[in-house]
């Protein structure tokens, strides 16, 4: 408990300085009545915004395959960030919205992949392909991958492959990602 009353000092003192930095730079462009409540109400969005993510994570870590089908999207790309953080990957998340196709950047040994994550109660078509094999050149990525707790159409399988697109099913994150075979040591990536 002491830990977390810690944990949440920092957190205050390290957004107080924030917002405090945030008005400064503000008054030097507008009037200082205007720069502090703008830079509070900045700094305490983006304070939310973090805690809301980093809960998000800590709930990811604790789930299983089996309350996969149960997420909302947002929470299963944040689940396989934990997945993928697990095997050695470095994640980034791409904005919520207007993210061109890619919903997590993965990297590791200079090889980095755009990753379109699809929660979904029926199988993955061919958009989920397309999306993904157009974010890999918008964000410079080496690899592109569609990855989803269910399956994938024909469609979708056959554009993957003339497209080089990885497709991972339900069983792929199994054995991929949560079975014994890490993500960092030979995998089908590579």
């Amino acid at each position: 408990m002491r830990a977390m009353g810690r944990w949440i000092a920092l957190e205050v003192v390290t957004w107080l300085i924030a917002g405090a930095v945030l008005v400064l730079l503000l008054s030097l462009a507008i009037p200082m009545s205007a720069a502090v409540p703008i830079g509070v109400a900045t700094a305490v969005a983006i304070a939310l915004g973090s805690w809301v993510r980093r809960g998000r994570q800590r709930l990811a870590r604790y789930r299983s395959l089996d309350g996969v089908d149960d997420m909302t999207g947002e929470e299963f790309e944040d689940w396989l960030g934990v997945l993928f953080r697990r095997g050695g990957w470095l994640v980034r998340h791409t904005a919520a919205s207007g993210d061109f196709g890619a919903d997590l950047l993965i990297t590791q040994d200079g090889v980095t992949w755009v990753v379109q994550a699809k929660r979904q109660t029926r199988p993955v078509g061919v958009a989920a392909v397309q999306q993904a094999a157009a974010a890999r050149p918008h964000y410079d990525a080496d690899r592109a991958m569609v990855v989803t707790n269910t399956t994938f159409t024909a469609q979708a399988i056959t554009l993957a492959a003339s497209a080089g697109v990885v497709l991972w099913d339900r069983e792929d994150v199994v054995r991929q990602l949560l079975g014994t075979r890490s993500v960092a040591t030979g995998h089908e990536l590579r």
